[in-house]
This record gives structure tokens, C-alpha cells and sequence, in this order.
């Protein structure tokens, strides 16, 4: 039996403007495995995660997540696909304003008709947040928080849902020490406990140690695609390589104020 749960091979992705591509010719991440993503800025560490999540869809490879192969999928079953099966944590937390923590944490269920709503999973929401020191923060809204809560009310978003795959995309960039070890700790606990693959960008080298692989992005990359050092202005991608919005949430953000007016 296979054991890889994401399964990449001969991926290829460019972005219409700025010149850049990422070519992959090969990754393949094992159930209940840790990766960090290195590389410096530009690489393709958050495209890669993108594309992983089926946000982003490549020009041509295939991507594997969980059993299903992303490019057979239309952008609607991708798009179910994250809400069901991938757990997606960014660095700039992706909360709506209008709603308090535990609304935010339970916000995947109220957009789709494939989650259902129910008592067990509103008691696994209030454990989550429990687990991770907000349980007496539960009716408090987002800018009543500090950036580490914020964070781990993202991060029990994230999770609420008992994804198969988490991906995070610098999920401590903007977090004290302390703060950072307590999503660390909870991302790596729940991979641990379920099986679930977890995949982190991160500049901080001093997590490494914590996860079981660490990939430096540079090194997947065909040697024509190599990112070049350059001393005059650089064009990135769309987004760029930090904190990088998730298309969907800025979508969830209207649809979700038009349902409330």
C-alpha cells in the first residue's frame, strides 16, 4: 500500500506576467510526515503551496493530494477539496472582522453544504481553542486580540475541520517566540496524531530541527529555473512570497457580508 499522501511529478507553473516558473520534476510527502519549505524569497515556496492546496493549477504534471489527482479536478471540486481535506494556515491569519473567534474557527462550516454543523463539531471547536489558551476568548472579535491569538484562531480554523493535509504558509512569520513554539507545537501535535502530512514555509531556521524533512525549494527546481541573485529591481509574482491572501477568503469575506446585511 502507498503510503505518500501528496505526490508531485514533472510540475510545471508560470505566472502570465514577471517571467516566473517553477518546474518540479519530483516531491512526494508520507503520511504523518513534517516538511519545512526553505528557500529565499522568489524561490516558489508559497506558489508551491498553492498549488499544492489547488489554489493555484499547473500548466501541466501532476499534483496528487490525498488520493485525488488535482488536475482532473474543475476549480469547484479543488475548491471542495480544500474545504474538506486540506487545512490552510497563512501569515496573515485570514479572520473576518465581523465575526468573533468562535465564529471564525467554525466559518468552513457555514459556507458549504458538504460540512455539517453539528454539536460534536462546535465541542471539537471550543476544544481546539481550549487546547491552544483561548477558551475564555470564544465571544471576542478579532481586533480585540493579540497577533499570537489571532494566529492560533486561525490555526484552529485550520484544523476544526480534521483535515487529511495541512499546509501553512509562514504560519509564525509574525509571531513572538513563544507564540510561534504554540502553533509549532499544535501543527506538529495534530500531524502526529492523525497521520496528516504537515507542510510549513518558514525562514526560521531555528524551527528545522522540529520537523522530520526539510526541503530547500532551490533544490526541486529544474537547474533552468534557478532563482538568480540580482542587485537591480526584481519583479515578483502576483502576492510575492509573504503572507500571500488566499483568493477564497477574500471571495468568503463578501459572500459572507452579503449573507449578514
Amino acid at each position: 500500500m502507498e503510503t505518500h499522501v501528496i505526490e508531485v511529478r514533472d510540475l510545471e507553473f508560470g505566472y502570465p506576467v514577471g517571467g516566473f516558473a517553477l518546474r518540479v520534476p519530483e516531491l512526494r510527502v508520507e503520511r504523518g510526515e513534517s516538511v519545512a519549505l526553505v528557500g529565499p524569497s522568489g524561490c516558489g515556496k508559497t506558489t508551491l503551496i498553492h498549488l499544492l492546496a489547488g489554489i493555484n493549477e499547473a500548466a501541466s504534471g501532476s499534483i496528487e493530494v490525498a488520493g485525488l489527482d488535482l488536475a482532473a479536478l474543475p476549480a469547484e471540486d479543488r475548491q471542495d477539496l480544500r474545504v474538506l481535506r486540506v487545512g490552510l494556515v497563512f501569515q496573515e491569519f485570514e479572520l473576518l472582522e465581523y465575526l468573533d473567534v468562535l465564529g471564525n474557527v467554525l466559518l468552513p462550516y457555514r459556507l458549504t453544504s458538504l460540512l455539517e454543523l453539528d454539536p460534536e463539531t462546535s465541542n471539537r471547536a471550543r476544544e481546539l481553542l481550549s487546547d491552544l489558551g483561548l477558551g475564555d476568548k470564544l465571544d471576542r472579535y478579532p481586533d480585540q486580540l493579540s497577533q499570537g491569538e489571532r494566529q492560533r484562531v486561525a490555526l484552529c480554523r485550520a484544523l476544526v475541520t480534521q483535515p487529511s493535509v495541512v499546509l501553512g504558509d509562514e504560519p509564525t512569520g509574525n509571531l513572538d517566540p513563544v507564540n510561534r513554539d504554540h502553533v509549532i507545537d499544535a501543527l506538529l501535535d495534530y500531524g502526529r496524531t492523525t497521520g496528516a502530512p504537515v507542510i510549513v514555509v518558514t525562514h526560521d531556521h531555528e524551527l528545522l530541527p522540529r520537523f522530520d524533512r526539510t526541503i530547500d525549494v532551490t533544490a526541486l527546481i529544474s537547474p533552468q529555473e534557478q532563482p538568480k541573485e540580482s542587485n537591480g529591481p526584481q519583479t515578483r509574482p502576483p502576492g510575492g512570497e509573504r503572507g500571500l491572501s488566499c483568493p477564497q477568503m477574500t471571495q468568503i469575506d463578501a459572500d459572507y457580508g452579503e449573507e449578514n446585511e
